[in-house]
């Protein structure tokens, strides 16, 4: 994996990413929840979320470190849970909210580009295949806004980069990367629960390894093996976890204001021990920490138990993949045309990544009714491994769905395993029928050429570009993705 390649996918990256991000001056979509969380953060005030601690953290860590309001008073944002445009001061930046969002977005952009490289082996195929991070255009708009999703993305790429690097270790020790893949699981469930599915990837891991090694060593060395692995990855997740919620708990240590709105929700969750805490009158200890810790996770409970099951913008997580759901986050017209902020994926990447289960399914059969030697073994159980997470995201989410309203970014982890099998399901095709190998370099310069054709295509939507009402409607074209004003 040469230097060059990492700079280049960082440099685009942080184009799309970060450049501009003051623009749209006006909040997008769930902003309007995490501009009072950061000012609760920057008060020091204790306070429960619909999520743990962990984006909230960090999107307030960005405004602090850039303080594009320090001149502006900014209290009354903090007194809700939700800011509407009254309580938004005139002339607020959105820029701090927004940068770590964007920052990570590119660290996971390059996270991104080292998995391909774990996957493919090659530092050509890998850029190619980055395009679909780069170039996605949900990920630009969602990441380009104060959310939560760039933090989990990162965080759910590590984690699918340390079980590819622990895959193709076969029964060798990596006992760094298993801490990695346990750590990086941790960190994106303290970010959104949804994540949670990527502990299977742990048991995969392990399951693997005991088939490995069944007919070669004696039952009790196995479970050793096994037991020692899994207390490795689940100390990894816990201590991530545990840690998040230690540094929340710890920055966050002003009473609740009963007097306000965001107070008053608060408080009927706040246990005894914990109050006596924030009220100074009880140390900073492990004790308060698990209290403070119940206290957030039954917060979140009746959250939950209050969600909506019918929202206009909500979508089926089975029809996902095939990009329906689209959702206006926000529009700003001057009478002649008009600018989008919408959450729109990528036509082609989004395509392929819809086949990219299928495509795998049927390579496995294929070489289940015809064997053939693979040049790279460890490929074909990625592939069936993956398909079992694809499969279990699925699952779940149609869970959740079926209790809660569930909307289109909540794919983005599934999209991730999605990309993920296409490059493995390119590289079998090749291997597989090597006459194909001559087309490899002009196929990857094609997908690179039509990922970057639709990306522009679909760009004004993305970036909050202005424009008119025909031009807005040639964007419904291939699917209808954008109610057009």
């Amino acid at each position: 994996m040469n230097g060059w390649a990492i700079v280049l996918v960082a440099a685009l990256a942080t184009v799309n990413f970060t450049v501009g991000l003051a623009e749209p001056r006006g909040a997008i979509w769930d902003e309007s929840y995490y501009l009072t969380s950061t000012e609760r953060y920057s008060e020091g005030v204790a306070q429960f979320a619909s999520h743990p601690p962990l984006g909230l953290m960090l999107i307030a860590a960005g405004d602090a470190v850039l303080r594009p309001n320090r001149n502006i008073d900014t209290r009354a944002l903090g007194r809700d849970k939700q800011a509407d445009g009254k309580t938004i001061p005139t002339g607020f930046s959105f820029a701090g909210v927004r940068l770590a969002s964007g920052v990570f977005a590119v660290l996971g952009a390059v996270a991104f580009f080292a998995l391909m490289y774990a996957v493919t082996g090659s530092t050509f195929t890998a850029l190619a295949f980055s395009n679909f991070f780069i170039f996605e255009n949900a990920f630009v708009t969602q990441f380009r806004a104060a959310h939560l999703d760039a933090f989990q993305v990162a965080f759910t790429v590590v984690a699918l980069l340390c079980f590819v690097i622990c895959v193709r270790r076969g029964q060798r020790r990596s006992p760094l990367w298993e801490a990695g893949l346990g750590v990086s699981c941790g960190l994106a469930m303290m970010v959104k629960l949804n994540a949670a599915v990527l502990i299977l990837l742990c048991g995969m891991l392990i399951a693997r390894r005991v088939a490995i090694g069944w007919a070669k060593a004696p039952p009790a060395q196995l479970l050793w093996v096994a037991g020692r692995d899994a207390a490795v990855m689940a100390g990894g997740c816990l201590l991530a976890m545990a840690t998040v919620f230690a540094i929340h708990v710890r920055i966050s240590a002003r009473d609740i204001d009963p007097t306000s709105a965001a107070g008053r929700k608060d408080k009927p969750f706040v246990s005894e021990e914990y109050r006596e805490y924030l009220q100074g009158t009880r140390p900073y200890s492990i004790g308060i920490l698990w209290s403070a810790a119940q206290d957030y996770r039954q917060f979140m409970a009746a959250d939950f138990s209050g969600t909506p099951l019918v929202d206009h913008n909500a979508s089926n997580p089975l029809e996902w993949p095939l990009e329906h759901g689209t959702i206006n986050y926000r529009w700003d017209s001057d009478g002649v045309r008009t600018a989008y902020v919408q959450l729109v994926g990528n036509r082609v990447s989004w395509i392929l990544a819809s086949l990219a289960p299928f495509a795998a399914l049927g390579l496995l059969i294929l070489q289940w009714r015809r064997p053939r030697e693979a040049s790279d073994p460890a490929r074909r159980a990625l592939m069936a491994m993956l398909l079992v997470e694809y499969a279990a995201f699925m699952v779940l989410h149609c869970y959740l769905g079926a209790h809660r309203v569930m909307y289109l970014y909540h794919y983005f982890i599934g999209l991730l395993i999605a990309f993920t099998l296409l490059a493995l399901v390119f590289k079998e095709v090749m291997d597989r029928w090597p006459p194909l190998r001559r087309w490899e370099t002009p196929a990857l310069g094609g997908l690179t050429a039509l990922l970057l054709v639709s990306f522009v295509f679909y760009s004004p939507l993305s970036f909050h570009r202005p424009m008119t009402y025909r031009q807005c409607e040639l964007r419904n074209v291939f699917q209808h993705v954008v109610d057009c004003r």
